[in-house]
């Protein structure tokens, strides 16, 4: 390719601009009106079912489980005082049960000590009665009464009572969450879980169930929670991350129009995409709404600094600004577009990953980068070419390489890469080989404690629900489903014994709090029968008894079986809520659980569903992902790097210096015990497009240097008076915008931050000692010192 020819075409484009200055103005401030308009229509979400396509298996399974059960999402709320049974506890534990029935728009069953199918022998059989008696009793000796019969019951003190009797747990099935279509036409913006996790925390926090204090749990309640830490967090970040941009183009530009332009390319960029992905009304993962805003952010400024810094020698060289503009533009817009595509190409690799939050990633921040790059080749030099020229006296003259850092770069590279070229390349491979060695210790497991962290108010409350006698945070369902012809199978005693094995078996894992099943009612259902002898507490021995014992509850009135066994008998389900989580230690168990049920039920058809078994599959494809996302920008990157330069040598050496930050983040990310999760997903790849951006800038401007003089030495070092200030600026401000997740008291973007600083100044450090020993030591351009016929 020739440089000279590309710039003169881009010449040619700066005049252009020029030309239309105002009507590009003028569209810039339309489109960026629309991107206001579009964000009010934006809307977010943290359901897990969220983060799958459409037709992942997944999803499908879920989608069958919900058909024959309902909503496997629930509400509770875990209730805290000196004594529960207490004539006051009870009543406002019977007041917060009907106000959750009656004000949460999905609630369709409550269970609570004083709403649950109670069931009591009588002579005829038995019959379903409540705990609590309607009008409370205030005698000592009747509410000691209530407490006996609370505990009389296996069924009842293990699910809603500790054994101190201080807390109690209300337990909230929902109603089937209407599908998107329908929602969206609802309730604009707002999700079902959303809807539910609001009108939860309005009734928790009100003033008269104090003395109960009560904490809500229920992935709606917890993903809605999260929404509302991250709203309070998104804009301190931002604000942090524009102050310290602000204070790096003041020191950098020393210019109003230099500081107050690139801050509107940042902020035009982010409004603009985020206004279009409003008007698509794309989901977007609360959690990663984050990530884009400031790698756009970075990106722009970044942008506008080359630009800016360009424009400002030109200028002061000869005082013609238009002149200056068009120069600007000339030399900067090639290298800054192909930096812009490279990126893009990077970015845009998330999408092979199945998961909608990194899809979302993706399109976002390669958006932004584009849209950045026209905005910054288009409105910065509008802007720049308003006002009056200077007539600038020989002693004020600016020439390149003056300046104080300028002349410290020009050092750098005369006393030490020029004179050390092999020395740093053993050092750097060793380096490398460090990081390398760490990057296969990489746990990829989220554990909510390690990963978030208990700085975090909701997570905070979330661990303390979990670990309490009676609170549960997650929960997944094991589906069990004979075929057809064996309609009326699963009341039969072996099938029964079978889910009895299987809860056992469940419960000797670490994280299982509790299951619950059908089990939970015939086994309380054969006690009462059978004149409370807790020896009854089993399952029923024959299948006539089992058909009796069902026939004798819905004919009292039981309905709350319905949830745990379909009307034609060959369906079961059996519900396992955790204390915690840990995707790499639910990942194990729930792989061994499916073995271990499928033995159990021969001829059935066993499914894992319900939030977690989804996330952890989530986990599994963001780490086979990154890998895939990585390695596929890496060789379209290389591919774009030969194409461009014309040499396949061009494009191998100049994915080395660009390989080393991503393996020294992944290795770093090992050493350091930094799990893979949604976030840190996102670095290396990002990683990978940012470090491409300076080293094209080194190449493309050595390879000119080196066309017009034939020299490495003269052109290397040409390059790091030229273009090596604003390489370093542009990473130093990079690097000031991601350290502003290190102020978070969330551990993952605590360690985003950490790892993103260190990826850009790493690729800092190979663009400045790596590549220009490689451009000399492989003789990129030709091979050696050659007169030229051409002088700039």
């Amino acid at each position: 390719m020739k440089i000279e020819k590309v710039n003169h075409w881009f010449a040619g484009l700066g005049r252009y601009i020029l030309s239309l200055r105002w009507g590009i103005l003028a569209l810039f401030a339309l489109v960026f009106a629309l991107g206001v308009v579009g964000i009010k229509r934006m809307y977010l979400t943290s359901s897990s079912e969220s983060y799958f396509l459409e037709d992942d298996p997944v999803l499908k399974k879920t989608d069958e489980f919900k058909a024959i059960f309902g909503n496997d999402a629930y509400v509770a709320v875990l209730t805290t005082s000196d004594d529960t049974f207490s004539a006051s506890n009870l009543s406002l534990i019977r007041q917060l049960s009907n106000e959750l029935r009656d004000s949460l728009s999905y609630a369709e069953k409550v269970t609570s000590l004083t709403d649950i199918e109670y069931m009591t022998g009588t002579e005829d059989g038995m019959q379903i009665e409540q705990i609590v008696p309607e009008d409370i009793p205030n005698d000592p000796h009747a509410l000691a009464a209530i407490r006996a019969k609370a505990y009389a019951k296996q069924n009842v003190a293990e699910r809603l009572i500790s054994r101190d009797g201080r807390q109690s747990w209300i337990l909230v099935k929902l109603r089937p969450f209407p599908a998107d279509s329908v929602w969206m036409k609802e309730s604009g913006a707002r999700s079902p879980e959303a809807v539910t996790g609001d009108e939860l925390r309005k009734i928790v926090t009100k003033s008269e169930y104090t003395a109960l204090h009560p904490r809500g749990t229920g992935m709606p309640y917890i993903n809605r929670e999260k929404n509302r830490w991250i709203g309070g967090e998104l804009p301190r970040v931002m604000g942090i991350a524009t102050l310290l941009a602000t204070l790096v183009l003041i020191i950098m530009t020393r210019s109003v129009r230099g500081v107050v332009v690139p801050l509107i390319t940042a902020v035009g960029s982010i409004v603009i995409v985020y206004g279009a992905l409003g008007f698509l009304r794309y989901k977007i993962d609360s959690s990663m709404l984050l990530v884009p805003m400031l790698l756009a952010f970075a990106v722009a400024i970044a942008y506008n600094i080359h630009i800016y810094s360009f424009f400002r020698r030109r200028f002061c060289t000869h005082g013609e600004r238009k002149r200056a503009v068009v120069e600007t533009i000339e030399e900067m817009g090639w290298p800054i577009l192909f930096s812009a595509l490279t990126t893009f190409v990077a970015l845009l690799s998330f999408l092979v990953v199945p998961v909608l939050p990194l899809h979302f990633v993706g399109i976002a921040t390669s958006s932004s980068v584009l849209l950045t790059f026209f905005i910054t080749l288009t409105v910065m030099p509008a802007v720049l070419s308003f006002g009056k020229d200077k007539k600038v006296k020989e002693d004020e003259q600016i020439a390149e390489g003056e300046g104080f850092l300028d002349r410290m770069l020009q050092r750098l590279a005369e006393h030490t890469v020029l004179r050390h070229g092999k020395g740093i390349l053993i050092a750097s491979f060793l380096i490398t080989g460090f990081f390398a060695y760490g990057f296969t210790r990489i746990e990829t497991a989220f554990d909510v404690e390690k990963t978030m962290g208990r700085g975090i108010p909701y997570v905070k409350n979330m661990l303390e629900v979990g670990e309490s006698e009676l609170g549960s945070v997650y929960s997944y369902d094991i589906m069990i489903e004979y075929p057809e012809k064996e309609a009326g199978k699963v009341k039969s005693p072996e099938v029964l014994r079978a889910l009895d094995s299987l809860s056992t078996y469940l419960h000797h894992y670490p994280l299982t709090k509790r299951t619950t099943s059908v089990l939970n009612i015939l086994k309380d259902l054969r006690q009462t029968t059978n004149g409370g002898d807790p020896h009854y507490y089993a399952v029923p021995e024959t299948n006539d008894e089992a058909a009796q014992l069902l026939l004798l509850y819905e004919n009292a009135g039981g309905t709350e079986s319905e949830y745990w066994i379909d009307y034609d008998y060959r369906r079961l389900r059996t519900m396992v809520e955790l204390k915690t989580y840990n995707s790499a230690e639910v990942e194990r168990e729930l792989a061994e659980a499916k073995v271990h049920a499928e033995q159990l039920f021969p001829g059935a058809t066993v499914t894992m569903v319900g939030s977690m078994p989804q996330f952890t599959a989530m986990m599994q494809y963001v780490v086979r992902g990154q890998i895939s996302s990585f390695l596929i920008s890496l060789l379209i990157i290389g591919v774009l790097m030969m194409l461009v330069f014309g040499s396949v040598r061009i494009g191998l050496v100049g994915l080395i210096p660009n390989i080393m930050p991503a393996l020294i983040v992944g290795g770093l990310m090992g050493w350091m015990g930094y799990p893979l999760d949604m976030m840190t997903a996102t670095i290396m790849p990002m990683i990978l497009g940012l470090a491409v951006d300076d080293t094209i800038h080194f190449i493309n401007h050595s390879h000119l240097e080196y066309d017009r003089h034939g020299s490495y030495r003269r052109a290397i070092l040409r390059s790091f008076r030229t273009i090596g200030t604003p390489i370093v600026m542009t990473s130093v401000v990079i690097a000031a915008n991601f350290s502003v997740y290190m102020t978070s008291v969330a551990n993952t973007f605590f360690n985003m931050g950490l790892l993103s600083v260190v990826g850009v100044l790493t690729a800092l450090l190979a663009d400045l000692f790596i590549t220009p020993v490689l451009i000399r030591q492989f003789r990129l351009f030709g091979k050696g010192d050659k007169p030229v016929s051409f002088k700039h």
